[in-house]
């Protein structure tokens, strides 16, 4: 005999909007010319050591181009999350995000971090497909129910 308890659809809006609120409220630097630049040149010396290569060859040299990538992939998560527009979309791009971001910071080994936290956030995200509650996903599932995004 299995005993069944029955969640409130409520609770999945949570980790939705404790994203929407991570990705909107963070601090995205001061926009100081080299702010972006400064960050990378520490962390390719810091971070994971098979990561530095790539911070160092790719990301370094086109700071700029990153900085708006990181920016716009930032505020579309985090808009996203709040609105409940495309969440799963939006969780796929947030974990590709936190695992970068994981990889580039200097690691204390054995302590999770935020980012691990935030990362396990939007895979209950994603799987739950938590833009259906209280979210535009819930009509745009009802109209196109077969598209994956919502």
């Amino acid at each position: 005999m299995t005993l069944k308890v029955a969640t409130p659809a409520w609770i999945i809006v949570l980790p939705r909007l404790y994203l929407a609120a991570t990705y909107l409220l963070s601090d995205h630097g001061s926009g100081t010319p080299g702010e972006m630049q400064q960050l990378l040149t520490s962390w390719s010396h810091k971070g994971r050591l098979w990561y530095q290569p790539f911070l160092t060859a790719v990301a370094a040299p086109h700071a700029d181009l990153f900085t708006k990538l990181v920016l716009a992939g930032e505020l579309y998560v985090g808009i996203a999350m709040l609105l409940g527009l495309t969440t799963r979309l939006a969780s796929v791009i947030s974990i590709f995000l936190l695992l970068n971001y994981l990889f580039a910071k200097p690691s204390v080994i054995g302590i999770p971090g935020i980012d691990t936290a935030d990362i396990v956030l939007s895979i209950v995200v994603l799987v739950t497909a938590a833009g259906r509650v209280f979210g535009i996903d819930q009509f745009l599932h009802r109209r196109f129910p077969r598209v994956p995004l919502w």
